[in-house]
């Protein structure tokens, strides 16, 4: 998983290893937002700052030398300031030496996909039937954002397209690290996101995606290493919104830069980020995070609830991950891997013994191209994290939109409420701290009546 250091950093969801600020490599050019209000142009030009971009929510990114100074000196001059959140990777999501393989036998992907079909998965195979019947089988047709390192789409270069994104269904993107527009994906976590939600069936290969014939617009917002900042994120979603994105999946966390006491952040402490949401919002364009890797029960916080939908993340046993945030504003619990929490009295939690990470299909950084199921950190296949959980989340909205079972275009709260009320219910009856309003059904979102038993 990705998190955020307080430049404040931003980290995309990728493994579960704890985070890890000695990985950390310097982050591209820094930008300070200024509230474009008042004299603010004009003081942003005396401090010679450069190359405005406008963003959601009346702000405006200058380029800045030094974002932390910049952004002092125009508080001093009363203009309201602050530098950007940078992002990365806690930890390189993958052991780049480790092997794996790309394909199996026919049916295969059902004994290792047990985040789809186990007994704790979300019940794709009762709801790929119910899509089908009302006329959006696999997510046809739905436009997917992934906000993300971009995508495995093309073959350019040294880049190659993954065999389970078919070009036919990747749409022209854009990516806000390079400024251009060939999104292609140089770390390998964007791909696997972006499989999870939409890659191929029936193709004799790989892995099986939730909304497997969903379209896919890929966003580049974080680099080869899995760095960013909040401003790129916060244009990102604007131009996901602007494209004609459904749904928006955002596998990235905020974290602090204290090395004493690293802590987490809600995405929702970044102005700008709020902005953007306001304005997906404002679309009908649900966005989807994860809730974030640090374990922590503050994070995320309710703030701007009924514009975002978080999810926290459960292992192959059903027990929340001892990574997964369990603050107030999580909705949902989805499959994520790894390992349990240690939860005296939840008889699905046993922490002694370890779960399977998610697999799906993507490449390792080292190895551009070289389509595997990637190995994590400690050599093991598959990735867990809530990075892992929010696709599945916003796969199945995928489904739910195409097969119009909410209306047309429902809002986010309406979208929100549907996943809550079918979750399945998980540790202490009801809603609760650890598993909020349950586990993803896939099934029985589509039908809107909770699954018994």
């Amino acid at each position: 998983m990705v998190r955020l250091r307080r430049s404040r950093s931003l980290a995309v969801l990728a493994s579960l290893v704890l985070l890890s600020l000695a990985m950390a490599t310097s982050a591209s050019a820094d930008d300070v937002v200024v509230s474009a209000r008042g004299d603010a142009a004009r003081a942003a030009a005396r401090a010679h700052l450069s190359d405005p971009r406008h963003l959601p929510g009346g702000f405006v990114a200058y380029h800045a030398a030094d974002a932390g100074a910049a952004a002092r000196r125009l508080r001093a001059a009363g203009i309201s300031a602050h530098p950007s959140l940078r992002a990365r990777i806690a930890a390189v999501p993958g052991n780049d030496t480790g092997n794996a393989t790309t394909s199996g036998v026919a049916g295969g992907w059902q004994q290792v996909q047990w985040d789809l079909v186990g007994p704790f998965g979300i019940d794709v195979a009762g709801a790929w039937p119910l899509a089908q019947q009302a006329g959006g089988e696999g997510g046809r047709g739905v436009k997917v954002a992934v906000l993300d390192t971009g995508v495995a789409y093309a073959n350019r270069g040294s880049y190659r397209r993954s065999p389970e994104l078919p070009s036919a269904r990747v749409l022209h993107g854009y990516d806000f690290v390079g400024g251009d527009s060939y999104p292609n994906d140089a770390n390998g976590h964007g791909t696997f996101v972006a499989s999870t939600i939409a890659g191929a069936a029936n193709n004799h290969y790989g892995m099986v995606g939730i909304a497997y014939q969903a379209d896919i617009l890929p966003v580049r917002v974080l680099d080869e290493f899995g760095e960013g900042n909040s401003v790129r994120i916060a244009q990102g979603i604007r131009y996901a919104v602007d494209h004609g994105a459904q749904v928006i999946n955002v596998s990235i966390e905020l974290y602090n830069d204290d090395l004493i006491d690293p802590r987490a952040l809600s995405i929702t402490t970044a102005p700008e980020i709020r902005g953007a949401l306001r304005y997906a919002r404002a679309h009908r364009v649900p966005v989807v995070a994860a809730a974030g890797n640090a374990g922590q029960s503050d994070v995320p916080s309710d703030r701007l609830d009924t514009s975002i939908i978080y999810a926290g993340a459960t292992t192959e046993h059903g027990c929340i991950g001892e990574y997964s945030n369990i603050g107030p504003g999580v909705d949902v619990v989805a499959p994520g891997g790894g390992h349990d929490r240690d939860l005296p009295g939840d008889a699905d939690c046993t922490p002694d013994q370890t779960g399977r990470n998610v697999w799906q299909i993507s490449f390792n950084r080292s190895d551009i191209g070289d389509f595997r199921v990637p190995l994590d950190s400690h050599g093991k296949r598959g990735l867990a994290g809530t990075s892992m959980a929010a696709p599945h989340v916003t796969g199945v909205i995928a489904l739910l939109l195409a097969s119009h079972v909410l209306g047309e275009h429902p809002t986010t709260a309406a979208i929100q409420q549907r996943l809550e009320d079918t979750a399945r219910d998980l540790g202490s009856p009801g809603r609760d701290r650890y598993y909020a309003a349950g586990l993803l059904d896939a099934a029985a979102a589509l039908r809107g009546i909770k699954s018994s038993g």
